[in-house]
């Protein structure tokens, strides 16, 4: 994902059901997001969207160069809470 307001505005949206996870290419982590929400009876996914909008908002905070030069194995872990 190479737009910095599109990934922090789906970040903050949509972590709660690992959408940044599939963004960026970790389809696993993804997966396994969407599986404990359901488990857990959206206990996770509730943790995930608290972490979701913290996340995103520092990824809106960021510069373009910042963004780019982010490692995108840090933006994923830093939005998923049990994976």
């Amino acid at each position: 994902m190479d737009n910095r307001i599109t990934f922090g505005v789906l970040t903050i949206i949509f972590n709660c059901i690992g959408l940044p996870s599939f963004l960026l290419g970790n389809v696993k982590k993804g997966v396994l997001t969407i599986v404990s929400g359901v488990i857990t009876f959206s206990v996770v996914a509730i943790i995930n969207e608290i972490k979701g909008i913290i996340a995103g908002i520092k990824i809106l905070k960021m510069t373009d160069e910042e963004f780019a030069a982010a490692n995108k194995a840090d933006l994923v872990d830093a939005i998923a809470f049990f994976c």
